[in-house]
């Protein structure tokens, strides 16, 4: 059996870089795929090296490999796959629920292989679209950069909620949360022809940023600045939490217009999922979407838009570190130091890019 490094979760707070995963054996309708990038999140990832995911989360235990954010190529395929062809790039490269030598996969997409599965061919073949065995997964152009592509992901579900919120021309927006996906939405509900956005964060750089690139019209420092009295009166058509705080989504709601929408976009901690609902202001609606909806079928229009250069993924992440220095990524992001980190399975002589 050959075997491949890859990132895991030993127990909680506990991450190293093991070398024993055995490298996946791919199946009739699989692929395998050599990763080049993943991306580290700040919230699926961090909450579970925090101990934070449960198995309602999709979380299989201790120790797991990690990352959903993972980019490659294809460098073997199945007898049976008709459709995808050594050198195609790929998003979201996968394991299997049981990896092999103890190890469960979290997503598994910081690891140096991974699958993916040819899911026309599966399912031409009369297979049921219950049964295959990675659903979610995205192609890119060959061109695509692999870092970029560590990006991509967060940027598709972010193109996804800002439609599922269905954001119109004439909407006046307040974001909660300076941090990657904040940003994203942001950039995204201009391009949608926005009226106006706010945001309101808790970080110098990160709030110039947000006005220099992501379209953000005024920014609200709330380490500094008291929110509630700088907007006032002013009403919002959406409300976006892309913290994860029950805190803000009842605050947030008295700042949307009645009828309009105060969504929930940062991931919940699991110690902060119950809120009373007298706390929310009567009249508005609460949009859930700690978890994406539709960001697959949505790549193709993503990749299009970063193509004409509508979005630059580069704008999005602030430094790139090989994936053995994990820890320091994670560091990097705890103190807010990175906007967001994507490691590198390749060997580039350049630790830091921004």
């Amino acid at each position: 059996m050959n075997y491949m490094k890859a990132v895991a979760v030993i127990n909680t707070n506990d991450v190293q870089i093991v070398d024993d995963v055995p490298i996946p054996q791919h199946g009739e309708y699989e692929a395998l795929v050599k990763v080049h990038a993943c991306g580290l999140c700040s919230g699926t990832d961090l909450a579970i090296i925090d101990g934070h995911m449960t198995k309602a989360d999709r979380f299989a235990g201790f120790p797991t490999i990690l990352g959903h954010e993972g980019c490659g190529e294809i460098v073997a395929v199945g007898k049976k796959v008709r459709y995808l062809h050594i050198g195609d790039r790929v998003i979201h490269p996968n394991l299997r629920t049981n990896v092999g030598n103890g190890y469960t996969k979290t997503y598994g997409g910081m690891a140096e292989y991974g699958l993916v599965c040819d899911n026309r061919s599966f399912i031409e073949d009369g297979h049921s679209p219950n049964d295959l065995p990675f659903p979610l997964q995205g192609f890119i152009p060959s061109d695509f950069d692999y870092i970029d592509g560590g990006v991509l992901l967060s940027l598709c579900e972010s193109y996804s909620a800002v439609n599922n919120l269905d954001i119109q021309q004439n909407h006046d927006i307040l974001v909660y949360g300076d941090g990657p996906m904040g940003q994203m939405i942001s950039k995204f509900m201009k391009l949608r022809g926005a009226h106006s956005i706010i945001m309101v964060g808790h970080n110098y750089d990160r709030l110039a940023h947000a006005k220099s690139v992501s379209g953000v019209d005024f920014c609200i420092n709330s380490k500094t600045e008291d929110t509630v009295s700088i907007i006032g009166n002013r009403l919002f058509d959406v409300v976006v939490d892309a913290v994860g705080s029950t805190k803000l989504l009842c605050e947030g709601s008295y700042f949307v217009k009645k009828g309009g929408i105060i969504a929930s976009i940062g991931v919940l901690n699991q110690n902060d999922r119950c809120m009373n609902l007298r706390n929310i202001q009567n009249g508005v609606k609460l949009y859930m979407l700690n978890y994406p909806v539709g960001e697959y079928s949505i790549m193709p229009e993503t990749v299009g838009l970063i193509q004409r250069k509508l979005i630059v993924p580069k704008d999005y992440y602030s430094h790139v570190l090989p994936f053995t220095q994990i820890n320091q990524a994670i560091s990097l992001i705890r103190t807010r130091k990175a906007l967001k980190v994507i490691l590198s399975f390749d060997n580039i002589s350049d630790s830091l890019r921004v």
